[in-house]
């Protein structure tokens, strides 16, 4: 008789164990009150935050896009002017024109960044029309006019270089000079 009892107990309690182990708390005999629910609380509120992080950064990134369009857009439009406009006959008119496209440059500059492409657009296109200037100029006999062109362009045309690829050259010229200096230390004659 004892050994029966033993033996039922056991399994009882063993099918309790196994009970607890495969459902968890919540189907023990008798219920236990544990922590298990307050960390999965605590789980869902860290993952709630990060989604609401999530949004708050897509919400900044959508805007971004929205003021890169925006300018985009108003790039495009003042470029669409400048390329409409005549080029004036009077000297005078022609170099108050051309200050005023040195300064819309000098403004807008060059982007090496890939989503600024609209504004080197409309730098270009200045500068393009600067280069129509000068040729005019030419033409009409203004040496002054010419020569100050030609300078500016010039420097125009260095100033887009260095600001578009600026970095790279910078990069692999830092890159050289350091090869160089190994090699007159002597760090390549092992091979």
């Amino acid at each position: 008789m004892f050994k029966e009892s033993l033996f039922k107990e056991l399994g009882t309690n063993t099918g309790k164990w196994v009970s607890n182990k495969v459902f968890g708390d919540n189907w023990s005999t008798p219920y236990r009150f544990s922590n298990s629910n307050t960390s999965l609380a605590k789980e869902a509120l860290k993952i709630e935050g990060g989604i609401e992080e999530k949004k708050a950064d897509s919400q900044v990134e959508i805007q971004k896009l929205k003021h890169l369009f925006v300018q985009s857009r108003n790039f495009h439009k003042r470029k669409n002017e400048i390329i409409a406009l005549p080029l004036p006959d009077n000297n005078e008119d022609l170099f108050t024109f051309s200050n005023f496209l040195l300064s819309s440059v000098y403004g807008s500059g060059w982007d090496h960044d890939e989503e600024k492409e609209h504004k080197n657009a409309f730098s270009n296109v200045c500068l393009s029309k600067l280069e129509q200037c000068k040729i005019k100029f030419k033409v009409n006999g203004a040496l002054f006019e010419t020569k100050y062109l030609d300078k500016e362009i010039r420097t125009l045309k260095r100033k887009r270089f260095f600001e578009k690829y600026g970095i790279s050259v910078f990069a692999f010229i830092f890159f050289v000079v350091l090869i160089y200096i190994n090699y007159l230390l002597g760090h390549f004659n092992d091979f």
